[in-house]
């Protein structure tokens, strides 16, 4: 049985709106990470499946997690097939987040009853992703579209939970204006996440989640 539902997760996406959206080759770097992002008021996570031991990595991550921030959902992005999302439930995944759209992974996650992400960037795109079920319409690239986009595509589906993501410049105006534009969540890349300094990324996630604060809840 899974430790969120899509329910939680979507709750937790709205009082704590900034995802990260990470990978590295080495746990305990990634570990690092994710502390100290969670420290900063991260409570959802994800890791993506983009290098040969990211599933060794996740599978040391969600144990981690589990035992030590049980109010984290951690999921994995970068999943194309349902063979790579059974694999990672199986271990624990919380959610699950994809480039494209996938009917079958959209089942799957239904039948699990875990919040599943596909990728989309047009009208006809997020529309089925919505009929298929999803907690969020993962908007990518977004730093290519613009909140003017979301915004644009938001009025004729206004139901619609967006997670934007994709380049998108770590600075609270960015955030902020993705929120203003209808966004639920956004999800920062590599160029924000930096462990050379934890406390600095401590400090960089609180300011962010504190410039999305008024518009949490969309």
């Amino acid at each position: 049985m899974a430790r969120f539902t899509t329910a939680d997760a979507v709750n937790q996406a709205q009082q704590s709106p900034l995802i990260p959206v990470f990978y590295h080759a080495e746990e305990p770097y990634a570990r690092r990470v994710l502390q100290a992002c969670y420290e900063g008021g991260v409570r959802l996570f994800e890791f993506t499946n983009r290098g040969p031991n990211a599933f060794e990595i996740f599978t040391d991550l969600q144990q981690f997690v589990e035992a030590d921030y049980p109010d984290l959902l951690l999921g994995v992005g970068t999943i194309y097939t349902v063979e790579e999302a059974e694999r990672f439930i199986a271990v624990g995944a919380d959610y699950i987040v994809q480039p494209i759209i996938s009917a079958e992974v959209a089942a799957l996650c239904q039948r699990h009853d875990l919040a599943w992400l596909p990728g989309v960037s047009t009208l006809n795109e997020i529309y089925q992703a919505n009929q298929l079920g999803a907690a969020f319409a993962k908007l990518f690239p977004a730093a290519m579209l613009g909140p003017k986009y979301l915004t644009t595509v938001k009025a004729p589906l206004p139901k619609v939970r967006f997670m934007a993501t994709g380049g998108i410049e770590p600075t609270a105006e960015a955030v902020a204006a993705w929120m203003q534009a209808g966004a639920t969540c956004v999800g920062i890349d590599s160029r924000l996440l930096q462990t050379e300094d934890p406390a600095g990324l401590t400090a960089q996630v609180q300011s962010l989640l504190a410039a999305m604060q008024p518009t949490v809840g969309q």
